[in-house]
């Protein structure tokens, strides 16, 4: 029955027109709307006067950010706090871009921010490409991963188009899940600031599947200089451990990031709430209003 349902769904026509009407008067619940799937492109409000479009490809995070907007689903307080960072930032890092989310948000707010996005597999690549194009922003696409060494690696791929945690030499996957290994190019942040000639990086997202550490060890040369403001994903706690012996002598506050319970204040770069941690000094945690002790 579900099957047939699911097919039927399908062959609705016209379903981005339809559930751009319906959510002009009302917002179905989460439990409804996380079925309500399309194809198409989608305008995403980032304020009364700012708004960006993207290619809803019937992912979770589009359809998402559709039906609930920025601050009201997927990663609500993780956005919130990248769209007030952003807004002051010159030089914004988005590793692991994937179709784009966050870059889009960055150039939205801040034009003249130079932004780099960072995103190796070819597939979601060519999505993140096309969602540049869709709002023409300046934004330097970067089909390469972000490691502690410039050259080639490998990603064990399901190549199932709603699938986006691959991380460097490394298969996450379930014993009987079927994979591809794909080779793909990566770069050093160190050798990344070279080639572009970046004087300073302001502000990271950093979100690569447990390769978090890896990608910061690549970035020793500049990351003590550079002192950035870092959105990071945290999994476990063997990730936030070796991430935090590499960022222990910048002094950052570290901000555990609970989409539900709100941000608190950590000693320790533990598993994330939800995902995220927000590291940054004093002055930046004051401004955005986080406690300090």
């Amino acid at each position: 029955m579900k099957g047939l349902l699911k097919k039927l769904f399908e062959l609705i026509p016209f379903k981005a027109v339809l559930f751009r009407l319906l959510r002009t008067f009302w917002k179905p619940p989460e439990s409804i709307y996380k079925h309500l799937h399309f194809k198409g492109t989608i305008e995403i409000p980032v304020s009364k006067n700012e708004k960006f479009k993207m290619k809803h490809y019937g992912y979770v995070i589009e359809n998402d950010v559709f039906w609930s907007g920025l601050t009201g689903g997927w990663e609500k307080k993780s956005l919130e706090l990248w769209t007030s960072l952003s807004r002051r930032s010159k030089t914004i890092l988005d590793i692991g871009a994937n179709t784009g989310i966050y870059s889009l948000i960055s150039k939205c707010v801040n034009p003249a921010a130079e932004v780099y996005a960072l995103e190796p597999i070819k597939r979601v690549f060519l999505k993140l490409q096309n969602n540049v194009r869709l709002n023409d922003y300046s934004i330097h696409t970067i089909e390469k991963a972000a490691s502690y060494q410039t050259g080639t690696a490998v990603v064990y791929d399901t190549n199932d188009e709603h699938t986006y945690a691959v991380t460097v030499n490394e298969n996450r996957n379930e014993a009987d899940i079927k994979v591809t290994e794909v080779q793909i190019n990566t770069i050093t942040l160190d050798d990344l600031i070279k080639e572009m000639n970046i004087d300073k990086v302001d502000l990271i997202k950093l979100d690569v599947e447990t390769h978090e550490a890896e990608v910061l060890a690549g970035y020793l040369k500049h990351i003590y200089i550079h002192r950035p403001i870092i959105l990071i994903e945290i999994l476990n706690n063997a990730v936030g451990e070796k991430v935090e012996k590499i960022v222990a002598p910048l002094n950052y506050l570290y901000y555990n990031i609970g989409e539900a319970k709100g941000i608190r204040l950590s000693k320790r770069i533990t598993q994330s709430d939800h995902y995220n941690y927000l590291l940054c000094d004093k002055e930046t945690a004051i401004s955005l209003q986080l406690p300090v002790e």
